[in-house]
């Protein structure tokens, strides 16, 4: 799918009942490096809150969920080796790769806890013109040219399923600013990846809105965020700050366990920490973070990698 098509489907879904629209943008720059997980963007909308749809009649696995939201994501994801300046095939590093998925999700939720089922429908390959993306990103930046795209990951189909569950355990309110702690879980199935992750999200500020603030996922944009969220009525700056920690454990993915040609270990484990700043005011929230990843091998090795990121939520 490409960009035009989303786009087409967001304007059908916005003449329905709208709560937020987001663009998210990663890059590993903040790490003075341009290797594997390199960029990454992502486009969410989610739909206004159903209490009395076909929705909030699906079934949870726990609790009373008196409210319900649907949504769509659209995402871009760029892989390369370590050596940008070779053009021939590198074995023991991550192929080039272009993905590009489209997710589809439903919240069933209550004030306290969340649950969300995916669906994960995507394309690797050239069809993604992940690397014309690349090089013109390159180009603007002054970077170094890639000059191995001709070895990339075929043309394949990607499918996956994964389910969410997200918990405020704790909340704290100051004479001055207040204090969440979000829980989240996440288990994902298909020929794209095959993980699960369990993080802690803790976050302080002023005023902040009582959404869900969770880790998210591994890479790519974070949707729970969008969850719970209002219009701000006054024209104040709000603010919070938040650090996270997840750890994840791969069974498979795609870009780096998929062809057996390269010769790589399979990552067994992760360890994520993430450091974000969000600002509110009325319908915008201005979000910057910073997360820092190290990889477990099956091997032993480890690898540390750095991302920043960016993202805008508008509020309908």
């Amino acid at each position: 799918m490409n960009l035009k098509i989303f786009f087409l489907i967001i304007l059908f879904v916005s003449n329905l009942q709208s709560q937020s629209l987001s663009f998210y943008f990663e890059n590993d720059v903040v790490d003075g490096t341009d290797r594997h997980y390199t960029n990454g963007t992502a486009f969410v909308y989610l739909s206004d809150t159903y209490e009395d749809s076909f929705i909030n009649d699906l079934p949870t696995l726990y609790g009373n969920t008196p409210n319900a939201n649907f949504g769509i994501a659209y995402s871009q994801l760029a892989f390369t080796p370590s050596d940008l300046k070779e053009k021939n095939k590198i074995i023991g590093d991550l192929p080039y790769a272009g993905v590009i998925t489209v997710d589809f999700f439903i919240y069933k939720w209550s004030k306290v806890f969340f649950h969300e089922y995916m669906l994960t429908l995507g394309m690797v390959g050239p069809s993604t013109k992940t690397e014309q993306f690349q090089k013109t990103f390159h180009d603007i930046t002054g970077n170094t040219k890639p000059q191995g795209w001709d070895n990339q990951l075929e043309d394949d189909f990607l499918y996956n399923f994964s389910y969410s569950f997200g918990h405020k355990s704790y909340k704290k309110i100051f004479d001055y600013g207040k204090f969440d702690i979000n829980n989240s879980f996440r288990i994902s199935l298909g020929n794209y990846n095959r993980d699960v992750t369990v993080s802690s999200m803790l976050r302080y500020g002023n005023n902040f809105p009582d959404n869900f603030n969770t880790v998210g996922r591994f890479i790519g944009s974070n949707e729970n965020k969008q969850l719970n969220i209002q219009r701000k009525k006054n024209k104040n700056i709000d603010w919070s700050i938040s650090y996270g920690i997840s750890y994840t454990y791969t069974d498979f993915f795609y870009v780096n366990d998929h062809d057996k040609s390269y010769n790589l270990d399979r990552i067994e484990e992760a360890i994520t920490q993430i450091i974000a700043l969000d600002t509110y005011l009325e319908e915008y929230i201005l979000s910057f973070n910073f997360k820092s990843s190290e990889s477990i091998f099956k091997n032993n090795r480890k690898l540390e990698e750095n991302w920043g990121g960016i993202s805008i939520i508008y509020l309908f």
